[in-house]
C-alpha cells in the first residue's frame, strides 16, 4: 500500500495560546501551539507546530488563534524550502485537468478564483506551453 499524505483530510484543527506572553527584544509574543488532526488510510497522524506571535491587548483570542495558523503555515513552507522540498503544486484532480484543457489561456485562473479547483502557482497546460 501507498501512502499519500497529500490525500489525507484534516479532521480537527486547534489552537492553544499560552496564559502569559513574554517580553522579547523585539516586543511582547505570546507562544501558540497549533495541532492538526489528520486521517489517512485509516491512520490519524498529527502535526503539533509551536509558533510566536506578536501580543497587542487590543487583539482578540480569535485575532491571536487566526494569527497563530498563519504563523504556522508559514513556518512550515520556510522549512520544506530551506531543505530543498519543492511543493508538489497540489496534484491536480482529473477535475481540475479537464477545464485546464476545456478552458481558453485567457481565462486560466478563474476556476480558482471562484473556489473550484485548489490554488496552484500555474496550471499544468501553461506550464507545458512555455517549453
Amino acid at each position: 500500500m501507498e501512502l499519500k499524505p497529500n490525500s489525507a483530510k484534516i479532521i480537527d484543527m486547534a489552537t492553544e495560546l499560552d496564559a502569559v506572553p513574554l517580553d522579547t527584544p523585539i516586543g511582547p509574543v505570546v507562544w501558540a501551539t497549533v495541532r492538526i488532526e489528520y486521517a489517512l488510510a485509516g491512520l490519524a497522524p498529527t502535526v503539533d507546530i509551536r509558533v510566536p506571535i506578536p501580543f497587542e491587548r487590543s487583539e482578540t483570542d480569535k485575532e491571536r488563534h487566526t494569527q497563530a495558523l498563519r504563523s504556522a503555515r508559514l513556518l512550515i513552507d520556510h522549512a520544506c524550502r530551506a531543505a530543498g522540498i519543492v511543493p508538489d503544486q497540489l496534484a491536480a484532480s482529473p477535475i481540475e485537468e479537464a477545464l485546464d484543457q476545456v478552458l481558453p489561456a485567457e481565462l486560466e485562473g478563474i476556476t480558482q478564483e471562484l473556489g473550484l479547483t485548489s490554488p496552484r502557482a500555474r496550471s499544468q497546460r501553461f506550464k507545458r506551453r512555455q517549453t
